[in-house]
């Protein structure tokens, strides 16, 4: 078993700066507006905790046959898969797992190999998606 294999990822709800807060609970409140197919205004005033639109949308995913679709760009997915399992921390090859079975007789291929999906993590900082459990830098990562 290789470090790679050891290092599970979620999505990081503590420790956000204001900024960071803000934009990571407005990315989670806009899915639940496409989920609801609503359209309500944001106030950024009245912003609730990350975790709990977290809890909503993942709600919302678990009442869905399609959070997951065939054509849900890859970065998109990883994001959504986070949501949907509670934000339980995965390693990048329970994520290919996960997303061989749901994408398994898709008509739309794509590579979501370990390394393709280790160096979307790697390189995504939009969707908040970090290693779990451990304090981090860039340059302690083996990727």
């Amino acid at each position: 078993m290789t470090t790679q294999d050891k290092i599970k990822y979620s999505i990081k709800l503590t420790n956000l700066n204001d900024n960071e807060q803000k934009s990571l609970a407005l990315i989670l409140h806009t899915r639940i507006q496409e989920m609801r197919k609503e359209k309500i205004d944001f106030d950024i005033n009245k912003i609730e905790e990350p975790q709990k639109y977290l809890e909503v949308l993942g709600n919302l995913y678990k009442e869905s046959s399609s959070f997951l679709e065939p054509k849900t760009p890859v970065k998109e997915a990883l994001f959504r898969l986070f949501v949907f399992n509670g934000n339980k921390p995965l390693t990048i090859k329970q994520i290919n797992k996960h997303l061989s079975e749901v994408w398994e007789m898709s008509q739309f291929p794509r590579d979501i190999s370990v390394e393709k999906l280790t160096s979307l993590i790697s390189n995504t900082s939009d969707y908040y998606i970090h290693p779990y459990g451990r304090k981090f830098n860039k340059s302690s990562l083996p990727f």
